[in-house]
C-alpha cells in the first residue's frame, strides 16, 4: 500500500492505523500527485490511499494520471469532507472508493471491500 497525504501527521496516523493489520503491508509514501506518481512506478501497490488536496497536483489529477499506466492498481479516495462531487470526481478518475478523513475507522473495511469487488470483477 502507498500512502499518499501532504501532511506528515495524517501518514503517520495512518501508517499506525493500517500496521495493525497483517494483511496490509505499507510499500511507500507520498506528500503530492506528483510524488505519487513516481513511488506507484517504484513501489508497484496494489493499493493506494490517496487525499485530494495537495500541492504541485491533486489527488483526483494523480489517480487519472496512475490508473492511465496502472489500471489494476486499486485507488482509495481520502477527503476531509465527502461531498457528492468530491466523490464522483475521485470515482471517474479510477478510484474504487472514497473515506472521509472524519470516518477513519470505516478504512479497513473499504479497503477490504475494495479489494474483493477488484477480485471480483477480476474473475469475471
Amino acid at each position: 500500500m502507498l500512502l499518499v497525504d501532504d501532511h506528515e501527521r495524517i501518514r503517520g496516523a495512518l501508517r499506525n492505523l493500517l500496521a495493525s493489520y497483517d494483511d496490509i503491508e505499507i510499500v511507500g509514501e507520498a506528500r503530492d500527485g506528483e510524488e505519487a506518481i513516481k513511488r506507484a512506478g517504484s513501489c508497484q501497490p496494489d493499493v493506494i490511499l490517496m487525499d485530494i488536496n495537495m500541492p504541485r497536483m491533486n489527488g483526483i489529477e494523480a489517480s487519472g494520471v496512475i490508473m492511465k499506466s496502472w489500471e489494476d492498481t486499486i485507488i482509495i479516495g481520502l477527503c476531509v469532507v465527502q461531498d457528492s462531487y468530491t466523490t464522483e470526481a475521485f470515482l471517474k478518475a479510477g478510484a474504487l472508493a472514497v473515506v472521509s478523513k472524519e470516518r477513519i475507522d470505516d478504512l479497513y473495511s473499504t479497503i477490504q471491500r475494495a479489494c474483493e469487488n477488484r477480485r471480483t470483477s477480476d474473475a469475471a
